[in-house]
């Protein structure tokens, strides 16, 4: 019960991480706009907020140096790759379990190969 509890509270950020891309949210809308009251939560959602446009640019220029552009990836992967990357750096939880999450809500919200694309990204960034 405790693992659906914390994948939902997982899905429930990255939709927000999402609906911050979609809109551009600025640091101080991203705050404003928080909907979260649970710790675990906030935490994450502070820290993106606070550093959105540094995460952004370091995902980004990861993904400009591989064999894929930032533009052609779909937001919805932008959105699990910045909340899962947001969650290891305001977490002390173990990277194989973040990206194993990440790669679950790929799988359930991506198309069919995101998940793989998730899972490479996050190995090289988060260190």
């Amino acid at each position: 019960m405790e693992e659906k509890l914390i994948w939902k509270k997982r899905v429930d950020v990255f939709r927000y991480v999402y609906e911050c891309l979609v809109n551009n949210f600025n640091e101080e809308e991203i705050i404003k706009k928080n909907i979260f009251s649970d710790e675990y939560c906030v935490a994450i959602v502070k820290y993106f907020a606070s550093n959105h446009i540094q995460i952004t640019n370091e995902i980004k220029n990861l993904i400009d140096s591989s064999t894929w552009s930032w533009e052609r990836t779909k937001t919805i992967v932008k959105a699990i790759i910045i909340a899962a990357y947001c969650e290891f750096k305001t977490s002390n939880l173990d990277k194989g379990i973040i990206i194993d999450q990440a790669i679950l809500n790929g799988k359930y919200y991506g198309e069919k190969n995101d998940y793989k694309f998730i899972n490479a990204i996050l190995d090289k960034i988060l260190h």
